[in-house]
């Protein structure tokens, strides 16, 4: 009976440790709450239906960011999907002014981010509102860094550009 205790108190201390991050990137693809909730469902469940073993926390955590970003792939691409964001959201992140921004710059910055292609808006989207550095999005995308680096400089400046 103390062995289960155990295994739960670690499992409790996972899903608390990563559930915001795994739901965050889940609605960044799927774009609905239902359909995130079902993706963070399915990537805990992988998770947990046989043991794991990692080398160390980065590479759990590599491991849940890529099993996540597949999951809502395979959602997104199993349906004829067009969901519309709420109007005060962006992919589940509220779009507040900082000190010097204006609402105008938010609401045009809210436009601008779907007319990216979507290998910048995604990089863009998990460097900036997601708070991942090059190197975990690399492991995420199975990218190069260089590679990263290379997409979030091109989509700022596509941004720029629209923005301009």
């Amino acid at each position: 009976m103390q062995v289960y205790r155990v295994l739960l108190m670690k499992a409790d201390e996972m899903v608390r440790k990563y559930s915001d991050m795994i739901y965050g990137v889940a609605l960044r693809y799927v774009r609905n709450r239902t359909d995130a909730e079902d993706v963070y469902s399915d990537v805990f469940y992988r998770y947990f239906r046989r043991e794991r073993s990692f080398d160390s926390e980065e590479h759990r955590k590599a491991w849940l960011l890529r099993v996540t970003v597949n999951c809502s792939k395979e959602l997104v691409m199993s349906r004829d999907y067009h969901e519309e964001l709420d109007n005060d959201m962006f992919g589940g992140v509220e779009i507040t002014g900082t000190a010097g921004t204006s609402i105008e710059d938010i609401i045009a910055l809210r436009e601008s981010l779907p007319k990216l292609k979507d290998i910048y808006r995604e990089v863009l989207e998990l460097y900036y509102f997601m708070e991942l550095s090059v190197s975990e999005i690399a492991q995420m995308l199975q990218r190069s860094e260089g590679t990263v680096k290379s997409q979030l400089y091109r989509g700022r400046e596509e941004l720029k550009r629209m923005l301009s």
